[in-house]
């Protein structure tokens, strides 16, 4: 789709001067622009904060199942239940964090989402007011074009009815 319009407004560009086009609508197409650039480096924000927050639980799931495997082999070397307790705190700490830190994943991919979707929202505006601003090049190339055969058809009267009144014109004798 956006090849098709982007050659439409080639084919205006190229027989029509364009350069007289104004389109009134540029500081809000502008505007949108930028709420566009905004919403985009919102998300990049929060996807990298979703990628860190991964990252963070990947590591403390690895450190978990190092410290629960540690724990199996001392179970077998020895049993001492003051460091078995203390083994099993750790781990019980670590799994309450690696759950605090999944609550925190799920609510940074809710508000990925709510940002993509804005993104979403803008693009379409923004595109709404490019296909605006190409419809009215293309009026403007219209009329141009329109112009310039009205012209035309005034110059060709013009030399064909002074043509006709030499033709007419008597010449006179003495």
């Amino acid at each position: 789709m956006m090849a098709s319009t982007v050659s439409g407004t080639a084919t205006v560009a190229r027989d029509v001067d364009a350069r007289g086009f104004v389109y009134a609508l540029e500081p809000v197409h502008q505007r949108q622009q930028w709420r566009l650039d905004k919403a985009m480096t919102v998300l990049a924000q929060a996807q990298k904060q979703l990628a860190e927050t991964e990252a963070r639980l990947t590591q403390l799931l690895a450190t978990h199942d190092e410290q629960a495997h540690q724990l199996g082999q001392a179970l077998m070397q020895r049993l001492d239940p003051a460091a078995h307790r203390r083994h099993l705190g750790y781990l019980t700490s670590l799994r309450k964090q690696w759950l605090e830190l999944d609550q925190t994943r799920q609510e940074q991919r809710t508000n990925c989402e709510q940002c993509r979707q804005q993104c979403l929202r803008e693009q379409v505006r923004l595109e709404g007011l490019t296909q605006h601003k190409e419809d009215a090049l293309a009026q403007y190339g219209d009329e141009m074009r329109q112009r310039n055969l009205n012209e035309q058809d005034r110059d060709w009267l013009a030399r064909s009815a002074s043509a006709r009144t030499s033709f007419d014109v008597p010449k006179q004798h003495p």
